[in-house]
C-alpha cells in the first residue's frame, strides 16, 4: 500500500472540514428541535425519550384513574418524569442555540482557509522541486 503524498492529506482534511462546515450550517439553519436531537448529543435523545415515556405513563394512568392508589402513584411520576425531562430539555435548548453552531462555522472556514493556504504553499513548492 502506497503513503498518501502530503497535499493528499491536506486535501483529505479538508474535504472533512467542509462535510463539518455543512453540518454546523444545517444545524445553525435548522429547526429547534433538530438542533437539540442531533446537534446536543445523547443527553437530549434521552430528554425525548422521558417525555415519551412520562406521557404514556400518564394516559395510562388516566385511562385507569378508578382503580385505586398505585395508578396514582403511577401518574404522580409520570408528571414527575415530563417536568424533569421538559427542564433538561429546555436548558439544553438554550446551550445550543443558533450562536453555537455559528461560531463553529467561523471557526472551522478559518481553518479550512489556512489550509488551503497551506495546501497552495505545498504545491508550489514541489513544482519548484520538480523544475530543478
Amino acid at each position: 500500500m502506497s503513503e498518501k503524498s502530503q497535499p493528499d492529506i491536506i486535501k483529505e482534511q479538508i474535504s472533512f472540514i467542509e462535510a463539518r462546515i455543512t453540518r454546523y450550517e444545517e444545524l445553525r439553519d435548522g429547526s429547534m428541535v433538530r438542533r437539540i436531537l442531533f446537534g446536543a448529543g445523547n443527553q437530549s435523545k434521552l430528554g425525548f425519550l422521558g417525555l415519551v415515556i412520562g406521557f404514556i405513563l400518564l394516559i395510562y394512568a388516566l385511562l385507569h384513574y378508578s382503580e385505586g392508589l398505585e395508578i396514582g402513584l403511577v401518574g404522580l411520576l409520570s408528571v414527575l418524569l415530563l417536568s424533569y425531562s421538559l427542564i433538561q430539555l429546555n436548558v439544553i435548548r438554550k446551550k445550543n442555540g443558533p450562536e453555537r453552531f455559528d461560531r463553529m462555522v467561523k471557526s472551522l472556514t478559518q481553518e479550512k482557509s489556512s489550509m488551503e493556504k497551506e495546501l497552495q504553499r505545498i504545491c508550489a513548492a514541489e513544482k519548484e522541486i520538480k523544475k530543478q
